[in-house]
């Protein structure tokens, strides 16, 4: 079979390419390419500069896990072999090319990785490290949804407790020094509401605010009273990168 790598090729390969690389059992594989075989002098120039290109300008890329892109690839086609062949595969270099003097040949290897599947299993395996993390340090405070008339309700996932108080009776001095209480014996009922948004998005929370405080409360309703705000975070969730809004607002509960 014939292989090549960017501009490198050579039909001298010692053993067939095709395998994989990771954890089967829960499927966080990526296709790999073993390539072995005997070099000219030549070919063997080309490969080691094919690969030099690539880690020049692959070392410069963000972050992988921060992009979420598969950044510089290197192209790589074979002719069929035993019924498998790729063509214009975007890959990584997952071992760096080695070579044995082999007479007038060098016996040189290399490892390539599928770049997109490699990157699926990156991802992955990020969301799971990130959920069990969770699931360790955080606990379940439930959820509060924000119901509409028409429209989506968008529902929040609390990060913190909600519910405190405010506008209570307070206590001062008389001026011999004893307490006295000022105000109603009683409190309202307030959620300061703090997570992010799992159903809906950032503009239904405003459009829930908008609609509810633009009619008279009923008694028991939450009536908000600072405007919700939000922020962004970047979140891998299924292997995809996503953004998440975390939101922000206080409700008081109408006596």
């Amino acid at each position: 079979m014939t292989i090549t790598i960017g501009t490198f090729t050579t039909n001298a390969l010692t053993a067939q390419p095709f395998g994989y690389e990771g954890e089967a059992r829960t499927g966080l594989t990526a296709r790999t390419f073993r390539i072995a075989g005997l070099l000219t002098r030549s070919q063997w120039q080309t490969l080691v500069s094919e690969y030099n290109a690539w880690r020049n300008t692959r070392i410069t890329d963000a972050d992988t896990l921060f992009s979420g892109t598969v950044g510089t690839t290197i192209a790589l086609t074979t002719t069929s072999t035993n019924g498998l062949s790729v063509t214009s595969l975007a890959c990584w270099f997952a071992d760096p090319p080695s070579g044995e003097q082999a007479g007038a040949y060098i016996s040189a290897s290399c490892v390539l990785v599928d770049a997109n599947q490699a990157l699926a299993v990156l991802l992955r395996e990020a969301e799971k490290s990130r959920q069990n993390q969770e699931a360790t340090s955080k606990p379940s405070l439930g959820t509060i949804t924000f119901t509409r008339a028409t429209g989506t309700s968008p529902i929040v996932t609390l990060t913190a407790p909600p519910l405190t108080r405010q506008d209570g009776p307070t206590v001062s001095l008389t001026s011999t020094g004893t307490s006295y209480i000022t105000g109603p014996l009683t409190a309202h009922k307030v959620r300061q509401i703090e997570g992010y948004l799992s159903t809906g998005t950032y503009d239904d929370l405003l459009a829930w605010y908008d609609e509810t405080i633009a009619a008279v409360p009923a008694a028991t309703s939450w009536f908000p009273t600072t405007a919700p705000t939000a922020t962004a975070e970047v979140i891998i969730s299924g292997g995809v990168k996503s953004t998440r809004y975390n939101v922000s607002l206080t409700a008081v509960q109408i006596i």
